[in-house]
């Protein structure tokens, strides 16, 4: 049995992710790390960390950072920071796990990678919807074949918010591209499965009380052709199934507890091969010349790793003690920044001002 040597954690913001997510995840797996400091400069957020963990708290970083006893920091700051902060906790010594966005271009990106570099083993991105079981699982029946060659993958994430805090706010990087956008983001990239050759995007504000993007429209096309179509929006009140996937052999929707998968029997050869160019005869015969012997089922979604998001804190420690490879590497993190910035150039995107969105139609100037 492997002795456990628990890591000492200290969390940078006590914001809803380092106080909702972060301190859970690590009491989930409390025998392997401790929470030995938290940071906010919110004196009531600190006296909520306190209460939660016991741990002792911080109002300045650099106070956490000289902490001997610490020897991971979680950056769970706001966005812009997150490369400062980075860099501050690898001088200090430390181990890192990033939050998202890693960074919020990719000028960062690349020093992000150059830290990295600097400081082998030490850094670690916290895309944690990698192990999103739906995800992993969706994943495993694509390269199974069952489905056949894939065309094309729908992505969904609906919601109808009308948030209001920093996160839809712009100069204080917020946005839905910089908020759930890498999640779906690197999804996209790895259900493509092929270098990107295309991309298509839209952002649009919808229903936040910012002015960031609340609404992602993404298409991409790999090399291999396959195109996966992603709808990221706080602005859609009728919710579509989180993936649909269409194959040449079948199909499948899922959602986050079960899939529904209509596919042709594995092994079954499609009897008729060619065209005909001759005159076809009536009826819909000429649609489908045989019968296709469709094969349809629901299974729960139950992938073969066995992990959830909230394990990422288990690959943390497997990849710091044990050397096990951690599930997201800085090379995927890069992509993701370098996509999500092609997706912002690309897109004009320019706020309407009050008196755009009220006139409508809009008023016409007289001329002579």
């Amino acid at each position: 049995m492997k002795k456990i040597n628990p890591i000492k954690v200290g969390i940078l913001g006590i914001g809803r992710a380092g106080y909702e997510m972060h301190i859970p995840e690590l009491k989930r797996y409390a025998k392997y790390f401790e929470v030995a400091g938290c940071c906010d400069i919110d004196a009531k957020r600190r006296k909520l960390a306190k209460e939660a963990t016991g741990c002792a708290v911080y109002g300045q970083y650099e106070d956490m950072l000289k902490n001997p006893d610490i020897e991971l920091i979680s950056i769970v700051s706001r966005s812009p920071d997150h490369l400062k902060h980075t860099r501050q906790a690898l001088k200090a010594g430390k181990i890192v796990f990033l939050e998202k966005p890693v960074a919020m271009n990719y000028g960062e990106a690349k020093k992000l990678k150059a830290l990295h570099d600097r400081y082998p083993g030490k850094l670690f991105l916290r895309h944690n919807r990698r192990l999103e079981p739906t995800f992993q699982h969706v994943r495993e029946i694509m390269a199974s074949g069952l489905l056949g060659k894939i065309h094309l993958v729908k992505l969904h994430r609906h919601f109808f918010q009308r948030r209001k805090d920093w996160q839809t706010i712009l100069d204080c990087g917020g946005g839905l591209l910089n908020n759930w956008g890498p999640h779906l983001v690197d999804h996209a990239i790895r259900m493509v499965d092929a270098p990107i050759k295309e991309i298509w995007s839209d952002l649009q504000l919808v229903s936040s009380l910012g002015d960031a993007e609340d609404h992602i429209k993404l298409l991409l096309k790999g090399a291999n052709g396959r195109v996966v179509d992603l709808e990221l929006s706080y602005g859609s009140a009728i919710l579509m199934p989180e993936y649909v996937i269409y194959g040449d052999r079948g199909a499948l929707t899922a959602d986050a507890k079960e899939i529904k998968l209509k596919y042709v029997e594995p092994g079954y050869k499609f009897k008729v091969g060619k065209a005909d160019r001759g005159t076809p005869p009536f009826g819909a015969v000429s649609y489908n010349p045989e019968p296709i012997p469709w094969v349809e089922k629901t299974i729960p979604v139950n992938p073969s790793s066995g992990l959830a998001m909230n394990d990422i804190y288990k690959c943390l420690y497997q990849a710091v003690r044990e050397n096990v490879p951690f599930p997201i590497t800085i090379e995927e993190g890069m992509e993701i920044v370098r996509v999500s910035e092609h997706i912002r150039k690309k897109t004009a995107f320019e706020y309407p001002t009050a008196d755009q969105i009220y006139q409508f139609p809009p008023e016409k100037k007289s001329g002579k």
